[in-house]
């Protein structure tokens, strides 16, 4: 165990990146004033599936202004194809514009540079392309059948993927149950439209064969990486700046397209910045969004609730790409038993190819589906067998004296207590007293609903996701803190501020966290925020980042004081002696010590006072070798074929209850009351994660009541501005009234797990199983709701049939 006083940890310390995001005092990628900048704009495709014949650039090089116009033939002979990262044995040169043929609307087909952006715009409307229309294929199913319009030709299929698991006595199961249950679930496609869309600068130095990028991107050294391959350059030869991110979820995590089109511009054309900033329509329209799922549920049990077995069947709409395809079905097997003892389990999924825009990570990237998939099949069983919805829960629980938990796909929970964080929900939504009220309104003719999900999901993954921080106290003791991750609005600048406060003995208000600069800042491939990961390695090499300038300190302090190491600690900005405190020094003193003195170096002690480390989490991986985890090796072999030493490092959970209204008149869902219980073990900062939580929640209760990106036939998106692309605003915020229960984790080490994602996950289920139980108040009668968004003719439909 590490030894410091902790005076901040865990305490509500308001957020250091407050002001400047208030009073504006700060710089997003558009409000950058860099010199020579000029304006690029892609020309994008109008149809879903056509062959491209023939692309005149002529008209619009000619308009005064225009400084470069390219095409997809151009970018593919000065760019190398973006990276297979799919889960799927085919492999194809998909470049950062379209070549020969759009797959989905809104791809890049010609990009222009020009001195202004109206001019840019202007000259979109000169380039003349001539397409060859083809059929487009839209729906997963039809895309399955023989003779569908291929997405890739050379594919010969538009399954990109089928993998199948079984784990246990699947058959035996089923032939031991009282009841088994067969159920279909659809699952649309969203995304979480971050407020700040994706945005490029990019200049060349052509004398020193450098390029600068400034980019709003989440995964940082990921970026340097394949910036590297796909332009040709030395990553030494490519500097990424990262300011202040305006969201991310992680649709900003890969943003090859708007990246490498832009920088192909700027090599092209030394010395300007150029410059691209995607409008709302764009990013909704080809900045990548969820798969969409269909889920075929199969659970048999025993009379009193028990799970013996479950299959899962799912497709999912992967979209027009390879870019991320595979990875959200991959997730459902990784999560299938959710936080149940489900031994004997079937998975079977496929990924399917579509003329729709290609799936980004996002927010949880399948753990909503999963979690969707299993609370609504713990529902259907509730409603079979009459069982309380809390209680069927309560009888299929993993159980505290399990952990650590291996499930049947060989994930290792690291801790938890689902029973207790259930009682403790049902406690704080007085939940007998909700089914009073839900009785009494009954009577009354009001249709109140009730609905539970309970649910565990991975945050942090381990072993290979190694991170990098710098930490410097300079000459006059100030502290800055250089992270290989960049903060996109989650608070991340605050807890690197928490977490050295304590180790270093000093305020959080003392140091503070510069923007990502890869001139500066340490970074890996696998730097960056996404996937829960700074409750991981970030924290874990800040901790021994810290502590490794803290001994140093305690070094120099004990040569200026004449006394024992052992025998000194620090705070308030000072190092004293145990024995008497009030012989001591300044941390200011003892840094102008540290790097004006080279006597230092005879007692072993090298000047300055500046520490970087790379690393990960050392208790988590030591605690994957002696519990024999192997959960994503086992899964990413049987999806690849390729071993993988990598999981999750821990394992929050959640409980959410809802009570809501359905208006029988008009099929609106008034949410009245939403409870949350989680557990994300020792909490830096309990109001930081109590955002997190509300913000998650309302991303999920947006999803469950109105997102929905639609297409026609043809492939066109119906849905691609605000006013037909619905959101929860703060107007649709219920009351969210959440708690938490604390179950440390042995693989971190100050106990956390990860809170990024995990109430965004609930209210998918959550809401439709309240709404059912709301219908159910009508007559008795069992009435289904397979999809989501629950739209009002949606909810009046099932209200008809209740009826």
């Amino acid at each position: 165990m590490i030894e410091f006083e902790k005076r901040w940890i865990g305490t509500p310390v308001r957020r250091v990146e407050d002001r400047r995001l208030i009073t504006a005092d700060t710089e997003f990628v558009d409000d950058l004033d860099i010199a020579g900048v000029c304006y690029a704009a892609f020309l994008r495709s109008p149809y879903a599936h056509a062959k491209i014949r023939r692309v005149n650039l002529e008209k619009a090089r000619s308009l005064s202004g225009v400084i470069d116009v390219i095409d997809g033939q151009v970018a593919a002979t000065l760019s190398e194809p973006l990276p297979p990262y799919a889960i799927s044995k085919f492999k194809k040169e998909e470049y950062c514009m379209a070549k020969g043929k759009v797959r989905y609307e809104g791809e890049i087909v010609a990009a222009v540079l020009a001195d202004d952006p109206a001019v840019a715009e202007d000259a979109l409307e000169l380039i003349d392309v001539d397409y060859e229309p083809l059929e487009a294929v839209v729906d997963m199913e039809d895309a399955m059948k023989p003779g569908a319009p291929l997405v890739y030709d050379s594919f010969g299929t538009n399954v990109v993927a089928h993998n199948h698991a079984e784990w246990g006595d699947v058959e035996g199961a089923f032939k031991e149950a009282d009841v088994v249950i067969k159920e279909r679930i659809k699952l649309q496609r969203f995304s979480s439209t971050p407020l700040e869309p994706i945005a490029v600068i990019a200049k060349f130095d052509k004398v020193k064969g450098e390029l600068t990028l400034w980019s709003n991107v989440q995964m940082t050294g990921h970026v340097m990486m394949v910036s590297s391959d796909v332009l040709r350059l030395p990553s030494n030869k490519i500097r990424l700046i990262v300011k202040d991110i305006g969201g991310g979820f992680g649709i900003k995590t890969r943003p090859w397209r708007q990246l490498f089109v832009t920088s192909i511009l700027a090599m092209r054309n030394p010395g300007i910045s150029v410059k691209y900033v995607e409008d709302r329509r764009e990013h909704m329209l080809a900045s990548g969004m969820t798969a969409g799922g269909i889920f075929d549920i199969e659970v048999a049990a025993k009379k009193d609730g028990k799970i013996l077995g479950f299959k899962l069947h799912d497709l999912n709409n992967d979209g027009a790409s390879l870019t991320y395809a595979g990875t959200y079905s991959s997730m459902h097997a990784t999560l299938i038993n959710g936080a149940y003892t489900i031994k004997n389990i079937l998975w079977d999924s496929k990924t399917i190819l579509t003329n729709t825009c290609y799936t980004m990570p996002n927010r949880g990237v399948g753990k909503p589906g999963i979690v969707y998939v299993v609370e609504r099949m713990i529902e259907f069983l509730s409603q079979k067998l009459n069982i309380d919805p809390a209680e069927i829960r309560f009888r299929n629980f993993i159980q505290p004296d399990q952990f650590p938990y291996k499930t049947p796909s060989g994930r290792v929970y690291d801790s938890g207590n689902y029973p207790e964080m259930l009682r403790r929900a049902l406690e704080l939504s007085e939940y007998k007293k909700m089914r009073e009220f839900q009785k009494r309104a009954r009577s009354e003719g009001r249709l109140i609903g009730i609905g539970l999900a309970t649910y565990v999901h991975g945050a942090s993954a381990t072993m290979r996701e190694i991170e990098g921080i710098n930490v410097k106290i300079d000459p006059r003791g100030n502290i800055v803190v250089r992270p290989g991750s960049p903060d996109m609005g989650t608070s991340h600048s605050t807890a690197f501020c928490q977490l050295l406060s304590d180790i270093l003995g000093v305020a959080p208000s003392d140091i503070s966290v510069d923007h990502f600069d890869s001139m500066n800042n340490p970074w890996t491939p696998y730097s960056g925020t996404h996937a829960n990961k700074f409750s991981g390695p970030d924290v874990e090499v800040t901790i021994q980042a810290g502590l490794k300038l803290r001994a140093k300190i305690i070094a120099i302090a004990s040569v200026m004081l004449q006394k024992s190491e052992s025998e000194i600690n620090l705070k308030d900005g000072m190092a004293y002696w145990t024995k008497d405190p009030s012989l001591r020094v300044s941390l200011r003193e003892i840094a102008a010590y540290a790097y004006q003195n080279p006597s230092l170096l005879q007692k072993g002690i090298e000047p300055g006072l500046e520490v970087t480390v790379v690393g990960n989490t050392p208790r988590a991986t030591q605690a994957f070798v002696k519990e024999g985890e192997q959960e994503m090796g086992e899964m990413h072999q049987l999806v690849t074929g390729k071993g993988s030493p990598t999981g999750y490092m821990t394992y929050p959970s959640s409980a959410h209850i809802v009570e809501l209204e359905v208006d029988r008149e008009t099929g609106f869902i008034k949410i009245l009351k939403y409870f949350i219980v989680d557990d994300h073990g020792v909490v830096f900062n309990p109001m930081i994660v109590r955002g997190q939580a509300i913000g998650n929640a309302m991303h999920g209760i947006s999803v469950a009541l109105m997102e929905d990106f639609v297409y026609d036939s043809n492939g066109q998106l119906l849905a691609s501005t605000f006013s037909d692309y619905f959101k929860a605003t703060t107007m649709e915020t219920p009351p969210i009234i959440d708690d938490s229960i604390c179950t440390p984790s042995p693989r971190s080490t100050l106990g956390n797990k990860g809170a990024g994602e995990g109430d965004s996950l609930g209210p998918l289920a959550s809401i439709v199983n309240g709404v059912e139980d709301a219908l159910r108040q009508i007559s008795g009668k069992i009435v289904r709701i397979d999809s989501l968004p629950l739209t009002p003719e949606k909810v009046l439909e099932a209200i008809k049939k209740a009826s």
